[in-house]
């Protein structure tokens, strides 16, 4: 089994709380070398790929207010730690992208059968794939029905954390209400029948933004 690690979270974990460098260091390679412990226990012999650190997103071109809302500085030995991590680990790095997008590309070349994403990520849900969740050490399977539906209610509720707000005033329940038990198509039209109600004229162009900004993988 392949564990398709998305370490960049971690890395900011491991530096929040964090005493001084010795402790980054032992709080990254406990919960790391943990995540590598269940799966091996689950899925017998197991080889992870660290996936992290990409640098220029594309997104930031298709719109330059993606992720504006992070303007807290970075934790303490952040840096120090991203170099120590480089210095010990093959970590797989892109330009252009973003760790999840690459991830996400690890995920489609082993299939959704010979791999794992190690992740607290929830964007990946919008895959058919299993997930480990180091944090709660719990697996997450996801079926192809579910990953649509996660995609779709994504364009509607948006991400707040990367400052993606597309459909204010709609939101799970209304998802529920409207693309639960639909195939993709019918998701599709539900959703672009909002964006021009909300958009007007402009609802097309706004909902291939949002979808180039929120789907992983599209380049």
């Amino acid at each position: 089994m392949i564990g398709i690690f998305d370490i960049d979270s971690l890395i900011y974990e491991a530096c929040y709380g964090a005493e001084d460098f010795d402790d980054a260091i032992e709080s990254f390679w406990s919960r790391y070398n943990d995540a590598e412990y269940h799966i091996s226990n689950r899925y017998g012999e197991a080889q992870i790929i660290p996936v992290g650190f990409c640098r220029n997103n594309y997104r930031k071109v298709v719109d330059s207010n993606y992720k504006a809302n992070r303007t807290q500085p970075k934790p303490n030995f952040f840096d120090e730690l991203i170099q120590h991590v480089k210095d010990n680990l093959d970590v797989k790095m892109r330009k252009g992208i973003e760790t999840d997008d690459l991830v996400a590309k690890y995920l489609r070349y082993y299939g959704k059968d010979k791999s794992v994403i190690i992740s607290v990520d929830k964007d990946y849900r919008q895959f058919e794939c299993t997930i480990f969740n180091y944090r709660k050490r719990e697996f997450i399977k996801i079926n192809k029905e579910e990953a649509l539906y996660n995609l779709y209610e994504q364009m509607v509720v948006g991400d707040r954390a990367d400052n993606v707000l597309v459909c204010k005033g709609y939101g799970a329940k209304w998802c529920e209400n409207n693309l639960r038990g639909k195939n993709e198509f019918g998701m599709m039209r539900e959703v672009f029948t909002l964006y021009k109600k909300l958009y007007k004229g402009k609802g097309r162009e706004k909902m291939i933004k949002t979808f180039m900004l929120l789907k992983l993988d599209i380049f």
